[in-house]
């Protein structure tokens, strides 16, 4: 790892608790994340999936110690959906993000390295003593067919002026149930720009036609319960 820092100037850009992220300005531009041992692999191994199909950054290294993960990619131009220049305008936001969540789930699943995604988020919330049941008020059984992001929220996605550019971020992903990712859009715009206004917009650029609104409800209710 330290041939590929060395000389460079280093910004302390973490944003989360979980893991430490350092911008790394050197030769390449690039990001360094590191984290507790044996928690950033999916996200090295997915990263690497998605690069093949153009949509993420590319990983180009990642190591371990007795005590940590490190991972490395490169920094991809453009700046996240959080953006003022994206939040100004809310209802293009809302409609783009759509967009490009279709475009994520239309692709092919072979050679996904994490084919279980439903039944393995149903396993970690059953692992910490999460009453299941409840959700199936749906009658809604996950179909896990297709690649989703597994964090799908706005500051996981670079954009240029809307323009898409790359997802990030992606330890949570796998090929999964669709209304995973769907639910998340949601609650991030809802979240990030304080109203639930622009909700329609990103369904409607989704294409109601995949939604299944018990699928929805459903995964509504699960993702809630550990919120």
């Amino acid at each position: 790892m330290s041939e590929y820092i060395k000389g460079a100037t280093i910004y302390d850009s973490s944003c989360s608790e979980a893991a430490r992220t350092l911008f790394v300005s050197g030769t390449e531009r690039t990001f360094l994340k590191i984290s507790t041992r044996g928690t950033l692999e999916r996200e090295y191994q997915m990263t690497q999936f998605l690069h093949t199909h153009n949509v993420a950054p590319k990983a180009v290294v990642y190591e371990s110690d007795l005590d940590h993960d490190y991972l490395l990619t490169e920094a991809v131009s453009g700046e996240d959906g959080t953006a003022l220049l994206h939040i100004e305008n809310p209802g293009k936001l809302a409609s783009v993000f759509g967009v490009y969540l279709k475009m994520l789930h239309y692709f092919l699943p072979e050679g996904c390295p994490y084919p279980n995604r439903s039944n393995e988020l149903l396993k970690a919330k059953d692992a910490k003593g999460i009453d299941l049941s409840i959700a199936n008020e749906y009658s809604y059984s996950p179909i896990d067919n297709v690649i989703i992001h597994g964090d799908y929220c706005l500051p996981n996605i670079i954009m240029d002026n809307f323009s898409f550019k790359s997802f990030i971020d992606l330890g949570d992903g796998g090929l999964g149930d669709r209304h995973n990712d769907i639910y998340l859009g949601l609650w991030t715009l809802n979240y990030n720009l304080k109203t639930d206004t622009y909700r329609d917009l990103f369904l409607d650029a989704y294409g109601r036609s995949d939604v299944d609104v018990y699928g929805l409800n459903y995964f509504t209710k699960l993702m809630k319960l550990t919120s």
